[in-house]
């Protein structure tokens, strides 16, 4: 119990580990009941599953942490209570999925995998700590859990089980090894970015045409979030054939108005992370000054903005093609992901710290329930295609509004 005196201060006060606790909270808290009390059993497994990859991404960051910084090595009860501090969240993770298998009836197999994916993603990261960039790709891996599980339903059994396995082997490995020169590059970036970047891949390479279009608004969030904007298509076709071809008819459209929407919180995220590097930004000789440089910011969003509408058109067309839905829903995902994202990125510019930050992405809830409601009263033929449009394209102009009422909000540094 001692060791958990100081888990508030260890844990929540970091920038690296209190963004994933953050967010690992808000799905657990919010996602999951909300997802439930739509009737949606297997968004809630999604929603569970993003809550336990972000306690295990907290785990990996304490984990780099410990092994950059070389005063740990001084102290040699340090290691340690971070060991045991993880085994807690481990613990609570469990009791998570036991309760929602349980109580709410949230397929086993969700929480179990997502587990076992922390515990893979926590061995990659000891085997080289750059792989710490790989985090939000496993945050993707967690659309591949419905066709997995009905590819080999079995797993709803076996994956908890072989999760646990997988820490208790890494708990007896992982908590003995040195200090390591790789960790602190991690480290330092994390601090700077809450841990939400991207590892320098060949194919990555064009988004840097995508980043240099969008400065400044790319300065703070790097390649990651203009790259998974740009694969949520391919994302969302891969998902969508493997669904078909078990004879699903879920298209889970709203998830990925929800994962486009979510960029938009992820970029005002890393804001807050570095922008106590913008004094240094503000004297290159890039903007004439504060005003030059919330102007050419709210250009730079506007841009953001639509890419993110290029992109959700996209994955509307191939959802809605595969899935034989009323084409109308094309124009109103494409709607609601833009008065969407436009309200976060308008809000977002008051952020200035990863609590205000999390509490945005409450927002994305809007949008969200907004096209599932649609898709369902449209399968029932209980719905006013005119009506559901027209409000939606006034969401949009007053969101466009709001973008326009903010753009010189921005807090100095």
């Amino acid at each position: 119990m001692r060791a958990l005196t100081s888990f508030w201060s260890l844990w929540c006060k970091d920038v690296g580990s209190a963004s994933f606790i953050g967010m690992g909270a808000l799905f657990a808290v919010v996602f999951v009941p909300m997802a439930l009390l739509l009737g949606k059993i297997d968004e809630a497994g999604f929603m569970l599953g993003f809550a336990i990859i972000g306690f295990s991404s907290a785990i990996a960051w304490q984990w780099n942490r410990l092994h950059a910084a070389e005063w740990s090595l001084i102290n040699p009860g340090f290691p340690a209570m971070v060991r045991q501090q993880s085994l807690a969240l481990i613990g609570v993770s469990v009791a998570i999925i036991l309760a929602s298998w349980i109580w709410l009836d949230v397929p086993l197999g969700y929480g179990g995998l997502a587990l076992l994916l922390g515990a893979g993603f926590l061995w990659l990261c000891s085997r080289r700590p750059g792989n710490f960039y790989l985090s939000m790709v496993a945050f993707f891996a967690i659309v591949l859990f419905k066709p997995l599980l009905a590819l080999a339903p079995i797993l709803n059994i076996l994956s908890l089980p072989l999760a646990l396995v997988a820490w208790i082997w890494l708990d007896a490995r992982l908590w003995h090894t040195r200090w390591q020169n790789g960790a602190v590059g991690i480290y330092c970036n994390g601090m700077t970015t809450g841990g939400f970047f991207l590892p320098n891949w060949q194919w990555l390479r064009p988004t840097r045409v995508v980043d240099a279009w969008l400065f400044p608004f790319s300065y703070f969030g790097g390649p990651a979030i203009n790259a998974f904007l740009l694969l949520i298509p391919v994302i969302a076709l891969l998902v969508s054939v493997l669904l078909k071809l078990k004879g699903s008819d879920t298209s889970f459209l709203h998830l990925w108005v929800q994962f486009s929407v979510m960029m938009s919180a992820m970029a005002h995220w890393t804001r807050t992370m570095r922008w106590h590097s913008v004094d240094g930004l503000l004297m290159l000789p890039l903007f004439s000054g504060w005003d030059d440089f919330c102007r050419r910011y709210y250009r730079a969003q506007l841009r953001f903005l639509l890419l993110t509408a290029l992109s959700m058109a996209l994955t509307a067309a191939v959802v809605i093609g595969l899935f034989a839905l009323p084409i109308w829903l094309w124009l109103l995902t494409l709607m609601a992901t833009v008065w969407g994202a436009a309200l976060i990125m308008a809000l977002g510019v008051f952020c200035q710290n990863s609590l205000h930050t999390t509490a945005l992405m409450l927002l994305m809830i809007l949008p969200l329930v907004t096209v599932d409601i649609a898709i369902r009263f449209s399968l029932k033929g209980e719905i006013d295609t005119g009506l559901w449009l027209g409000v939606n394209a006034g969401f949009v102009v007053i969101s466009l509004l709001l973008m326009r009422a903010t753009a010189g909000r921005l807090p100095r540094a």
